[in-house]
């Protein structure tokens, strides 16, 4: 009945597609940028955008094909926000929602898939002691990779952050995370489970066990964003939205995989 009711609803928006379309019988091409370095939801293989998120979306593209034609373009994510920013870019993928941290983004997609973030440390370190200050004698603030662009702390972390007790570095991707983390040049690493567990899957010769799962932060829902700038021109944005949505839901709805 769901799919049903999606079906209707696509061939209902369709009917009012010549407000946004006009005559043209060519389909909008769309553009959406995307993080080349967060397997295994989104990343680039020699340039070319991959990862499952990519390929929820080329699904779901292909229920809107006769109107829109949808692009991706892989890029660094702190590249990729400030091209969201300044309203070169229509659509990014795959942000957490931040409305107060990045006004420039909204409205999001409905949710793609429920992302765990947790915090993976080195065996000799323990968050808990941290957060319950018995690390009194630890002379040095402990040292936290994050990949650069992302929002990741709650206020109990930003609370410590600001008290110069943790130290946050900003590397490129999760692999150069995690090889920090191995070196021992950081203490502790934070991001989503899956996108952890895939990275270290690269590590054939590492003994996992020197490794542990500290604390989970937060489960957060990954969306499609769309510029909010007042710099941008995309008449043709609460169009493509209302039925790029109605084809995620079906294609989750049809793909396990895509379920959470």
């Amino acid at each position: 009945m769901n799919k049903l009711r999606l079906v209707l609803a696509l061939l209902i928006s369709a009917i009012f597609s010549a407000q946004v379309h006009g005559t043209s019988d060519s389909p909008i091409k769309v553009k959406i940028i995307v993080d080349e370095a967060y397997p295994p939801y989104s990343y680039a293989i020699n340039g070319q955008p991959r990862g499952i998120y990519i390929e929820m979306i080329k699904k779901a593209s292909q229920l809107l094909i006769d109107e829109y034609q949808i692009e991706f373009e892989s890029m660094p994510w702190k590249r990729a926000l400030k091209e969201i920013e300044l309203g070169h870019a229509f659509a990014i993928l795959p942000p957490y929602i931040h409305r107060q941290a990045r006004p420039y983004i909204g409205p999001y997609s409905v949710s793609l898939l429920t992302e765990r973030v947790v915090a993976v440390c080195n065996k000799h370190i323990s968050l808990k002691s941290v957060f319950q200050g018995k690390n009194a004698l630890q002379s040095k603030p402990l040292n936290i990779g994050i990949n650069a662009g992302y929002l990741m702390f709650t206020d109990k972390y930003k609370k410590l952050i600001a008290e110069e007790k943790i130290k946050v570095w900003e590397n490129k991707s999760t692999y150069a995370n995690l090889h920090k983390l191995i070196d021992g040049k950081i203490d502790c690493y934070v991001n989503d489970s899956r996108a952890i567990e895939h990275n270290l899957a690269k590590f054939p010769e590492m003994d996992i066990s020197n490794f542990n799962e500290e604390d989970e932060l937060s489960r957060q829902t990954a969306h499609i964003g769309f510029s909010n700038s007042p710099h941008g021109n995309f008449p043709y944005k609460s169009d493509f939205i209302n039925k790029l949505n109605l084809a995620i839901g079906m294609v989750k709805e049809q793909h396990k995989k895509y379920q959470d």
